[in-house]
């Protein structure tokens, strides 16, 4: 019998083999061959209504499920609307591969309709970038994987001409195995180097722990919370590392770098050392908010700082191993007051909820909070309420808040609850998002809708670029490109089929996210809120 096995067969055999289950893109010409293939493997094409969310739900599937989530663009405007979405997971370091279709090898350059250069584009946006021109394309898209996954993980980019797509594949072996979840075959750091943090962390009389989201990826959070609770360290994250500890934990000082900075800033300021653990610095730079005292580093990679921070001592390596050979130090006792961080929280607390004129922010979000299930998956956007959420909504349980923080794209959430629900369709999903980030993915509602996909999508609308607005005022510059006004008082019913409840006061809001939470399908929630609170919590 002759095998007719195409490459793109074997490239969905791969994909299939390694746990994909979807893949989203926007069909064309280029790689219909391999939407097909995929279809023949029960993969399911989800149709977007723009590349950038295939990219964003590449990055969440993979960030949620270990399995590297699957892109597909058409060659030229399709692979460069992609890359929005691919960047994002590069540097929210994510799992995924993006393939893009691209002409067939005989007209790889020359200038014809819709060519470029995918690997220039993809080159400086993904782990690596690589053209698949034939032989073992199943060993290529293998190895890709085992790429995507391995620490720190991020976005592999496959270009696919469409004759070889269609080529007999060079062999019909079976795929390779390939195993889901973060890989990392890096040395467990010098024991020696391990010790000079552990006599450091001795001799401190506050110290301070600064805890960032590369602990997820290590499967050791236990351990993490053994080290913090027998050192008696307090703890500030990152956005992205909230929950890696419970936000709850007597221990929670803040998360560094968002609304009231200088208030969690000032505490941190009795600190006489601060350790680092699993920092990244693509979210925050260290000096950005360390107090000036001495820092020690427990990462995978080594601090990258400025020349203002004082690093003392390093141990770069398997963060794993790093937090196991952490969690077995001797209990010790600190001069850290625990009721004084308790009646931080409280002062915290309460300067959130800055009374105002309307309808406030933080009012939506206590709403939500008090309603939403805390094992429920929260998408968040950026803009200014991005550093509300971050220092106001309390995550208790791990990777229950989505946010785009390395690559800080507006555009963000609607995407993100999309693949979240698909991962997780038994989880409560909701999303979160400023009127301009809404404005950049309306049109996913259309897709939210086809999918039948029961997600509260709420919009605070502030009728500006509230973030824009506020560093505008502190330059001392003028308002400029910033308003986005309702046009009237008419609200249309819903958004390509989403129906939309418009909220005016926190019980009408409290109202419409209840029913939202109950419905068969997505919900559009448009808050209309009052900007003023951000020009006092932001920087304050």
């Amino acid at each position: 019998m002759v095998d007719h096995r195409t490459n793109a067969d074997a490239i969905a055999a791969v994909l299939r083999a390694a746990g994909v289950r979807r893949a989203m893109g926007i069909p064309s010409g280029q790689v219909l061959a391999l939407i097909e293939a995929l279809r023949r493997q029960d993969i399911e094409f989800v149709l977007v209504s723009h590349e950038s969310t295939a990219g964003f739900m590449a990055d969440v599937l993979g960030r949620l499920t270990g399995v590297p989530g699957v892109a597909i663009a058409t060659v030229g405007p399709g692979a460069t609307n992609l890359t929005t979405g691919i960047g994002n997971a590069l540097l929210d370091r994510s799992p995924a591969l993006a393939f893009t279709g691209q002409v067939p090898l005989a007209q790889l350059h020359r200038r014809v309709q819709m060519r470029i250069d995918h690997q220039a584009l993809f080159g400086p946006l993904s782990k690596a970038s690589y053209q698949l021109t034939g032989g073992d394309v199943a060993g290529q898209v293998a190895a890709a994987l085992r790429l995507a996954v391995a620490e720190p993980p991020g976005p592999v980019h496959l270009d696919l001409p469409e004759d070889v797509a269609i080529a007999p594949a060079a062999d019909a072996s079976a795929p390779p195995l390939f195993q889901p979840g973060p890989l990392d075959e890096s040395p467990p750091p010098a024991e020696s180097d391990l010790a000079r943090i552990a006599d450091r962390l001795r001799r401190a009389r506050r110290p301070l722990a600064a805890l960032g989201f590369s602990l997820y990826r290590t499967g050791a959070l236990d351990a993490l919370r053994r080290f913090l609770e027998a050192q008696q360290l307090p703890f500030v994250t990152t956005n992205m590392a909230k929950g890696v500890v419970p936000e709850d934990h007597p221990l929670w000082l803040g998360v560094v770098g968002r609304a009231r900075r200088k208030t969690i800033e000032a505490y941190l300021a009795q600190a006489d050392l601060v350790v680092g653990i699993g920092y990244d610095p693509v979210e925050i730079g260290y000096e950005e908010w360390i107090p000036p005292v001495p820092l020690v580093h427990v990462a995978g990679e080594p601090a990258d700082v400025d020349p203002t921070v004082r690093v003392e001592a390093q141990a770069v390596g398997r963060l794993a191993a790093a937090l196991h050979w952490l969690a077995g130090l001797p209990p010790r006792t600190t001069e850290w007051d625990p009721a004084e961080h308790a009646r931080f929280r409280a002062r915290l607390e309460a300067s959130l909820r800055v009374p105002g004129r309307g309808f406030q922010p933080w009012e939506a979000l206590d709403v939500m909070r008090e309603l939403f299930p805390r094992d429920g998956i929260l998408c968040c956007d950026v803009g200014a309420h991005t550093h509300l959420v971050a220092t106001q909504w309390r995550v208790t349980v791990p990777e229950t808040l989505l946010v785009s923080n390395g690559w800080s794209s507006m555009g963000y959430a609607i995407p993100a609850a999309l693949a979240a629900k698909l991962a997780y369709p038994e989880r409560p999903v909701a999303a979160v998002m400023g009127d301009g980030c809404f404005l950049m993915m309306a049109g996913e509602m259309a897709t939210a809708a086809r999918l039948g996909l029961p997600i509260p999508f709420v919009i605070l609308n502030d009728r500006a670029l509230a973030l824009i607005k506020v560093k505008q005022e502190r330059r001392q510059y003028a308002y400029s490109g910033i308003d986005l006004p309702l046009a009237d008082a008419h609200f249309p019913a819903h958004y390509f089929g989403v129906p939309l409840r418009v909220a005016r006061s926190a019980a009408e809001f409290r109202a419409a996210f209840a029913e939202a939470l109950r419905a068969q399908g997505p919900t559009v929630i448009e808050a209309l809120v009052e900007p003023e609170l951000y020009s006092t919590i932001l920087y304050g």
